[in-house]
């Protein structure tokens, strides 16, 4: 067997042969991140009678610049592994290979391969890489409009600090929000005639606007205290930042149909053909959470080996600190996907609320003293624990098998 070692960066990629003794099979070398590149290495591991049935082939999972050329190989039938850099850091150590070149590296992955010590890492089928972007990028686009939002609510307390004993007091209802963009500060509502606020929300289906609350507004705006400074200015970042929230919900309720559209039956007759099915038979677990689980440990579970691996990926685990006479308060070590850890976070609150299991577990912890997000993280660590049990058995929630009975 022959051992290919593959160091990957955005525009090139340095690549090591070993053959079975651990000697190079030829002078490592250099591809371009390319058609061309790529083509180059197809040819020169047929030059060099390399195929799928004598070489395995290695790649750090670093970034993203490593997907396609791993697409290239193993639509050829060759064997990838991909490999943890902390995988391929401890055997540099072990090899004592202090330097770190593009060289080292490709041999030390090729070497890795050799020792037969390495542990694949998980790449997902088609169906869960698009979870995973679904997830990561629907969670990235909820933290960019809390941010927006909360800028929304702090600029408002100062252009119209009144707005809350009004109709527009949710500015992120659609009438609120065309109300504003149109008149942002109290000094434009203050000058607005009730007609022509009418004619903006009788525009939109399912209003509930009437005259009276109109009228209110205006009247409230008239007595504002808003001293009217910066008011150009300030409507113009208003109307641009509730703008970016209209435009971040129907991005984010796109990402919802496209991740609904996976996580739907493949036909009509088995309700339960699509990823996860099993999962959404615990109460309080809903489409969002199944795919932020998929996304991590795949359709039935096979990327971890435990529950204990899956709650360390996740971060749910306390950082210890003790040195001497210094004692640290433990924290949660926050050093897993964050998306993950929010979405089994939230599915711990909701969980609390529909499953009588769930929350019989939550208050126990809280009457052993525990506070409420400390119960709430040891809530989301079980339920971790549960849907992996899950995915890897394929059975339905059954809470006699989980939960000791009181």
């Amino acid at each position: 067997m022959n051992y290919l070692g593959i160091d990957v960066s955005k525009a090139t990629s340095r690549l090591v042969i070993l053959n079975n003794e651990g000697e190079k099979l030829t002078k490592p070398f250099t591809l371009q991140n390319n058609d061309q590149g790529f083509n180059k290495l197809l040819s020169r591991l047929e030059e060099l009678n390399l195929t799928p049935n004598n070489l395995l082939a290695g790649i750090e999972a670093t970034g993203i610049w490593w997907e396609n050329l791993y697409s290239l190989l193993t639509d050829k039938g060759f064997k990838v592994i991909v490999l943890n850099p902390h995988q391929t850091n401890k055997y540099r150590e072990a090899l004592r290979k202090k330097a770190k070149t593009d060289d080292i590296d490709a041999y030390v992955i090729a070497g890795l391969l050799r020792s037969n010590e390495y542990a694949d890492s998980f790449v997902p089928e088609e169906a869960i890489q698009s979870l995973r972007e679904i997830t990561k990028l629907r969670y990235q686009l909820i933290k960019n409009r809390r941010n927006y939002n909360r800028q929304v609510y702090s600029l408002l307390g100062l252009i119209f600090p009144e707005y809350s004993k009004t109709a527009i007091k949710n500015p992120f209802a659609v009438a609120s929000t065309a109300i504003l963009k149109a008149y942002p500060t109290a000094k434009d509502l203050a000058s607005a005639k009730p007609k022509q606020i009418e004619k903006i929300v009788r525009s939109i289906k399912g209003n509930n606007f009437n005259i009276q609350e109109i009228q209110q507004l205006i009247d409230t705006a008239k007595h504002s205290i808003y001293s009217g400074r910066a008011k150009d200015t300030r409507g113009l970042n208003l109307a641009i930042l509730l703008s970016q929230v209209e435009h971040l919900d129907k991005a984010i309720a796109e990402l919802d149909q496209r991740m609904e559209e996976i996580l739907s039956p493949s036909n009509d007759d088995d309700s339960d053909s699509f990823p996860g099915a099993n999962l959404s038979t615990i109460p309080g677990i809903g489409p969002k959470t199944i795919a932020a689980i998929l996304s991590a440990v795949g359709t039935n579970g096979h990327a971890f080996a435990s529950g204990t691996q899956f709650v360390g990926h996740i971060g749910f685990f306390p950082q210890i600190y003790e040195s001497g006479e210094t004692r640290r308060d433990n924290k949660i070590s926050k050093r897993g996907p964050t998306y993950l850890r929010w979405a089994l976070y939230i599915a711990a609150v909701a969980c609390i609320k529909h499953n009588p299991e769930f929350r019989a577990l939550y208050h126990k912890k809280i009457s052993q003293g525990k506070k409420s997000k400390q119960a709430l993280i040891y809530v989301a660590k079980k339920l971790a624990h549960l849907c992996l049990s899950m995915l890897k058995s394929g059975e339905v929630y059954k809470p006699e098998r989980v939960f000791m009975p009181a």
